[in-house]
């Protein structure tokens, strides 16, 4: 039987007003968890769906996942504030052509991502290759762009 899954952190709320939004918080810098994330670390992003982020192999991401291996991922740090996200599945989480999607290349840099810490906490994800563009997450789970500071655009870090 399938249950639902559990977050150890309760749900955000209630979400701002929308707009004007703020200018992107400070980069999050690497580090040991207490400053940052830290090299081969293992987290789930949990989503305004209250799921987490997923990479499918077939090249779509939304935020309907779980807590397996499609939504888990391992931190590459990349450089100050920059990463790479690779799910156990084995898939980096992408930019290409303008749409999320996911790659196998380690060395992609459609693979890399600024991230932002943000006022409550949540992290946003800003692809290096589309500066000023921040990964959503719509209500219905489906993937998107979106502007910074939006609930769309917050991800609550859970480290596994």
């Amino acid at each position: 039987p399938h249950h639902p899954p559990h977050f150890p952190h309760p749900a955000p709320g209630p979400y701002p007003a929308p707009g004007p939004y703020p200018a992107p918080g400070p980069y999050y810098p690497p580090g040991p968890p207490s400053q940052g994330l830290a090299q081969n670390q293992r987290v789930r992003f949990r989503t305004q769906t209250g799921r987490n982020l997923r990479v499918h192999g077939n090249g779509s991401v939304d935020g309907n996942g779980g807590n397996g291996q499609l939504a888990t991922f391992t931190v590459n740090v990349q450089g100050p504030g920059r990463y790479s996200f690779r799910n156990d599945g084995g898939h980096f989480l992408a930019v290409k052509f303008g749409r999320l999607c996911q790659t196998s290349n380690y060395g992609d840099s459609d693979a890399v991502f600024l991230l932002h810490l943000n006022a409550d906490q949540s992290v946003s994800f800003e692809p290096q290759m589309m500066g000023g563009n921040f990964i959503g997450i719509k209500k219905n789970g489906h993937a998107k762009f979106g502007k910074f500071g939006k609930p769309s655009t917050r991800f609550y870090l859970n480290i596994v």
